[in-house]
């Protein structure tokens, strides 16, 4: 059945193209998965409202007849040609490698640091880690990841990215090694396509695959960019991001990722991070424009003594919509997950978070905490916030709590009274509530980062 029988999100991608968006030394395996994955594509539904992690996403203003995915990079560019990024990277400091597929100018950049080959540390194109460029049992080992299923939800848009990922990243950390500065990715969206297959933004769809291997005893610092040249609110593009943490026992990873895009945007990103024994995950998430951003965040804390801190701040502007889902499954005895999500709405922008404490019958002495506040800029602005707790354990300590309320009113005169603007004064009222996550985040660069960019949005909206 074609996608078009099935109503208005369509497909224009035939069958027999879907092998030709893909380098011809791509491993067999991995073709037959593709094209697995597109059939099931094909027949799985798209979501709707009806579905409860799509509950308030609006999918049906996304059609996929009007999209064509973006081939694989080929061509190298030896510098950074977007002025944003580069802004953001000289803000995040010395990094241990940088990454990035800008597609305003169809090019991808790589560079690494000597620590990177003196340690043996892997940081590839993900297409190159699949080509010839890895050793024999780094691929098995590679391979095994990329076909685990390990409880991902097979949807319409995770069989998307599994058919249709022509870009993303592989990341592998020997066991034993620590990485002192940042592994940074980036990715650049245009005004305009650069690609001749692509006639403008307006059809573009990317879809990244990022697979972050650490092995036992080792630490990594990540940070992901996701970035657009600025563009008119009627852009409509799609970003469909997978991403995957597998980290060892023993192992620290610190987690950084930043949502900077156009109003006609369509972000989806799923993350998921697995945890072996006394394993940690520090993951700090912003979102900071986007039309629709559609983000799951899931921590699978598979053995003993595993730790997992999660941490959001969101600032929606204009008719942006956000909603998150963060997941916190805990699998053994001993663990901790902590979730702390910061959203501050202005304009008629909204926002839904869902946070989910999972804790199976066998997960004694779990100990876990969410909390999501939501700061309302105007009457126009709505956020909702649904945390759930699904406890199967007895002997555990977990906890949630959510508010919903308007700016202070009385902090507004105050500041106004002083001789501020509306703007500086909200500005200030913002920054405060952003705090205490900013305070919480361990890469100092990305903490920069972020209180820039957040104080660069305020002005510019508020």
């Amino acid at each position: 059945m074609s996608e078009q029988a099935k109503g208005p999100q369509v497909s224009t991608l035939a069958k027999d193209q879907v092998g030709g968006l893909f380098a011809t030394q791509e491993p067999q395996w991995l073709k037959e998965r593709r094209l697995s994955a597109w059939e099931s594509y094909l027949q799985a539904p798209m979501p709707t409202v009806k579905n409860e992690d799509w509950r308030s996403t609006t999918v049906n203003k996304l059609d996929l007849g009007k999209l064509y995915p973006v081939k694989a990079l080929t061509k190298q560019e030896a510098k950074i040609q977007s002025a944003k990024l580069e802004a953001s990277l000289e803000k995040i400091g010395e990094a241990a490698a940088v990454y990035m597929e800008d597609y305003a100018t169809s090019t991808f950049h790589i560079a690494a640091s000597k620590e990177i080959a003196e340690k043996k540390i892997t940081v590839l194109p993900l297409a190159q880690a699949l080509a010839a460029e890895t050793t024999a049992k780094d691929l098995e080992k590679l391979a095994a990841l990329i076909d685990a299923k390990r409880g991902v939800v097979q949807d319409k848009f995770t069989l998307m990215n599994t058919a249709l990922s022509a870009s993303g990243l592989y990341v592998h950390i020997p066991k034993n090694t620590t990485v002192t500065a940042p592994v940074v990715m980036a990715l650049n969206l245009p005004a305009g396509a650069a690609d001749k297959a692509v006639e403008s933004s307006e059809n573009l769809a990317v879809f990244p695959k990022v697979i972050v291997h650490v092995e036992a005893n080792s630490t990594l610092k990540f940070v992901s960019l996701t970035t657009a040249s600025e563009a008119s609110s009627e852009t409509a593009a799609l970003v469909n991001a997978v991403v995957e943490f597998h980290v060892e026992a023993g192992a620290r990873v610190e987690v950084a990722e930043v949502t900077n895009l156009t109003p006609g945007t369509f972000f989806v990103n799923r993350v998921r991070a697995y945890l072996g024994r006394d394993a940690q995950i520090d993951f700090t998430t912003a979102g900071l424009g986007g039309g629709q951003v559609k983000s799951d965040l899931e921590t699978v804390l598979e053995d003993r003594g595993a730790q997992a801190a999660v941490k959001g701040i969101v600032l929606g502007a204009g008719k942006e919509h956000y909603a998150y889902n963060t997941i916190a499954d805990h699998k053994a005895p001993d663990t901790t997950s902590n979730i702390v999500f910061r959203v501050a709405l202005k304009d008629s922008s909204t926002s839904i978070y869902q946070g989910n404490v999972v804790v199976d019958k066998v997960a004694q002495r779990t100990d876990a905490y969410q909390s999501n506040k939501n700061l309302l800029l105007s009457r126009a602005a709505k956020a909702d916030s649904i945390p759930k707790l699904e406890i199967l354990a007895d002997d555990v300590k977990c906890s949630h709590g959510a508010t919903v309320s308007p700016v202070d009113r009385d902090q507004l005169f105050y500041l106004m009274s002083r001789g501020l603007t509306r703007s500086q004064s909200e500005e200030l009222i913002v920054t405060g509530f952003f705090q205490q996550v900013l305070d919480l985040i361990p890469i100092s660069g990305v903490k920069d980062l972020l209180a820039e960019l957040a104080a660069s949005r305020i002005e510019d909206k508020m």
